[in-house]
């Protein structure tokens, strides 16, 4: 009696072991499908993105040469027609030549962020002091006269591997911001400085002395045609930042800021940096040369 109970037992619980097979075999099979599904979705999504950003570019160069035609026939039709119109067509005469100069910088604007992903070079090894220092004097250098600001670089900055265009292209743009929302009577003073984070990270941040940001505005800015203040006040397409969120994240690496209203803000940025020999090598060639000072 005792062997048949026994017998009986380890039947049951052979047939429980094969249910829980069974019940796993299912699971592996349904794992296996469901994953074979996200990757056709992944698939799908990357080319979706891939056309979307065709188009982006496609549609913003074939839109740049019209609106480039409007607004230079305009001029010279309001030049042409000058002493000829009254007081309310020469008005309706500047918004039009106005609104399509503000179409043409959006244009150039969603092809820069385009070319982000479309026109992408490989990365090679950028000197980030050798890039502000070409900023400051082509780029920025009638704002920064026009301004009185300085750029200031206390320590040697580190290279990183990036592709040297949208390299320049990002601290372009946030040094330019800086110099751009000052403080009004106040020279804008603008800081770079590094620092590793993460162990092969290095965080860039760009500290300006201006009007600051809100808070509750840190996410908003870095949107698409985000704005914080009137064209009048501060001139540009609410874009900018929008261009650098892109080039970061493409390398790898996250974007933020700190700031507070009246105060000035710090933009900071990281991306993976060369190796601890490379760095080393660059920091000994950067402090031959001295501390930076911008002007």
């Amino acid at each position: 009696m005792k062997l048949e109970e026994r017998a009986k037992e380890l039947e049951g619980a052979r047939l429980a072991t094969l249910n829980i097979a069974e019940d796993l075999d299912e699971a592996r099979i349904e794992a296996e499908k469901a994953k074979g599904e996200l990757e056709e979705t992944n698939i799908k999504l990357e080319r979706s993105n891939r056309e979307l950003q065709d188009f982006t570019y496609i549609a913003s160069h074939d839109l740049r040469e019209p609106m480039r035609k409007i607004s230079a026939f305009g001029q010279l039709l309001q030049e042409s027609l000058k002493g000829k119109l009254d007081e309310d067509e020469e008005e309706n005469f500047a918004f039009m030549i106005d609104g399509a100069t503000r179409m043409q910088q959006m244009i150039d604007a969603l092809l820069a962020y385009s070319r982000v992903t479309t026109q992408a070079k490989p990365a090679k090894r950028v000197d980030l002091n050798k890039a502000i220092e070409d900023i400051k004097s082509v780029e920025l250098a009638v704002l920064l006269e026009e301004t009185g600001g300085t750029i200031h670089v206390p320590e040697p900055l580190p290279a990183v591997p990036a592709d040297p265009s949208q390299v320049h292209q990002l601290l372009q743009n946030l040094i330019g911001n800086g110099l751009k929302f000052h403080r009004e009577g106040i020279a804008p003073e603008i800081t770079v400085r590094s620092r590793r984070v993460n162990g092969n990270m290095v965080q860039v941040e760009v500290e300006d002395n201006g009007i600051g940001i809100e808070e509750a505005n840190y996410e908003k800015i870095f949107g698409m045609f985000q704005r914080l203040h009137s064209r009048e006040d501060y001139g540009g397409t609410g874009i900018g930042l929008a261009v650098c969120k892109k080039i970061v994240e493409r390398h790898g690496g996250s974007i933020g800021v700190n700031s507070a209203p009246g105060k000035g803000s710090t933009f900071w940025f990281t991306m993976p940096t060369i190796t601890n020999d490379e760095l080393r090598i660059t920091n000994e060639n950067n402090k031959l040369g001295g501390v930076k000072n911008y002007k």
